[in-house]
């Protein structure tokens, strides 16, 4: 089959087309909040925004470095700056697809870093999974030590809140023995024998098996250094911290709340979204941002809070993803180049 060569002006066009497609991309997703998030940047003062905005960022280059280290137990040659691609690359798919395309995303995006595509969604499963146990870790922490503060200033959460915790830990915990344990996975095995016996289920289960032995062989890869381990849970809870001062840094004018509570409440954001239904067209951490901090500053100001929250989480990374994935294909294109003289340098030595 003849390869088709494109003329620069077609290149040109194509470009340019992508780059519209990306701009309406931008537009619909965010046609519902453009409006007030932007009507919020212009009423807050500019120290603020670049406040949040340095939170969000110092947020990513830890994301990166976990990525980072990682990968790096696959392919020994995996740079940080490749590690800080991947993170706003998925940032992009997440919003875009609302956060469906993010798994696909990264294995589409370690496929072209040289790993295989078992090895990366292993890898991306892993490091999920880490992810939600140092939410639960921080949050169990943050929990514990602001008790008594929270009961009294949301005693009529307080039932919410407990739920929302039991409710991290129990996921959390179901989410690291499917990642992680073989003898659990064996227990899933028998289970869906029992359920199967009619052969109804049998491509799924078949599907579910061999997600469970990528699981076992990632784990064994990326969980065999307990130091790496140990140090990817700190740097998570290190990442969550800047993304759940962004409220502090909003609101600490008022004097109506210091830095350690609102660590601890947004932490109870972040839980309690996953057991109360949010109204249509706002975000469940939004919602319950509001409603836990207008009990201390009041609607208007909560309410400014969220938006700049939702600014600083999902339209910054979305915006800088937006460029990673726009010359994503040159980024792939120049890494198989590279990866090319690599072996031809190899087999000449």
């Amino acid at each position: 089959m003849k390869e088709i060569k494109l003329t620069k002006t077609q290149k040109n066009i194509i470009k340019w087309i992508c780059v519209i497609g990306i701009l309406l991309l931008i537009v619909y997703v965010f046609r519902d909040s453009a409006g007030p998030i932007l009507a919020q940047l212009k009423k807050t003062k500019i120290n603020i925004v670049c406040s949040i905005i340095i939170l969000t960022i110092l947020y990513g280059l830890c994301e990166s470095a976990i990525t980072w280290l990682l990968a790096k137990q696959y392919q020994k040659r995996f740079r940080y700056i490749e590690g800080l691609g991947m993170t706003y690359f998925c940032s992009f798919y997440r919003v875009a697809t609302l956060g469906s395309g993010a798994g696909v995303a990264a294995v589409a995006y370690l496929d072209s870093c040289g790993l295989k595509a078992s090895e990366a969604l292993g890898m991306y499963t892993i490091e999920y999974a880490i992810h939600k146990l140092s939410t639960a870790v921080l949050s169990a922490v943050l929990f514990i030590t602001n008790y008594s503060y929270m009961s009294h200033q949301f005693a009529d959460y307080k039932w919410y809140m407990i739920l929302g915790f039991a409710a991290t830990i129990v996921i959390t915990a179901v989410l690291m023995l499917f990642a992680c344990a073989a003898w659990f996975h064996k227990i899933l095995y028998f289970l869906m024998d029992k359920v199967n016996f009619r052969g109804r289920f049998t491509e799924i289960f078949e599907k579910v098996k061999a997600q469970c032995v990528i699981m076992e062989t990632a784990a064994k890869t990326l969980l065999k250094n307990i130091r790496i381990v140990v140090g990817i849970l700190l740097i998570n809870m290190i990442k969550f911290c800047f993304w759940f001062a962004i409220p502090y840094v909003v609101l600490k004018s008022t004097g109506k709340i210091d830095f350690y509570s609102s660590l601890g409440i947004t932490s109870m954001c972040v839980m309690l979204a996953a057991v109360i239904p949010a109204p249509a067209g706002i975000g469940s951490s939004e919602f319950v941002l509001i409603a836990l901090y207008s009990r201390l500053v009041g609607n208007d100001m909560a309410g400014a809070m969220s938006l700049l929250y939702r600014f600083a989480t999902f339209v910054v990374p979305f915006i800088i993803g937006a460029f990673v994935a726009l010359f994503f294909g040159k980024i792939k294109k120049r890494k198989q180049q590279t990866g090319l003289t690599d072996e031809k340098e190899i087999k000449e030595i």
